[in-house]
């Protein structure tokens, strides 16, 4: 009996030390510190792109790419030609 509630105490750990880390919040490894923007005729950066892209394929001139937020700088990303709406 007593081997029993041994056991029923090691499980019954095991479950809530489970449980624990499954609810736990996950980590925010996401980076935030890049989006979207168009990009003003002089090369630097625009308004933020909110929603869809609303650049028209109608001109090479480049129209949005992504910035780093944190010091305004392109990445290099995403880039986009057309025109801007």
């Amino acid at each position: 009996m007593k081997n029993l509630r041994i056991t029923l105490g090691v499980a019954a750990i095991a479950i809530g030390s489970f449980a624990a880390f499954s609810f736990a919040p996950a980590s925010q490894e996401k980076d935030f510190s890049v989006a979207d923007f168009y990009v003003n005729p002089d090369g630097s950066m625009g308004p933020q792109v909110s929603g869809t892209n609303l650049c028209k394929r109608t001109s090479p001139n480049l129209c949005s790419q992504e910035y780093n937020i944190e010091n305004g700088q392109p990445t290099g990303n995403h880039k986009r030609n057309g025109a801007r709406p």
